[in-house]
């Protein structure tokens, strides 16, 4: 399963969006309940996903799916 893919699934657990919803160019604004308390979910969900942790300034620029990847990627996090 590729990073991607094991993305939306988190988004799906965070957020409830569906996988087929899911796109690497999404924004905060686009998905419901992506606030500042849903963000810390999701920062505890990609903790566990990938067996990572997050500096606070990774966790400020994630800002899209995409920039989560790079970040991922930057920690060795495969897929």
């Amino acid at each position: 399963m590729s990073i991607a893919e094991r993305l939306a699934n988190v988004f799906d657990e965070a957020f409830g969006l569906e996988t087929e919803k899911f796109s690497v160019d999404l924004a905060p604004e686009d998905v419901p309940n992506w606030d500042s308390v849903g963000h810390m979910n999701l920062v505890m969900q990609l903790e566990k996903e990938f067996g990572v942790q997050f500096e606070v300034d990774e966790i400020m620029e994630m800002s899209s799916p995409a920039k989560i990847i790079e970040i991922l990627k930057s920690k060795g996090a495969g897929g």
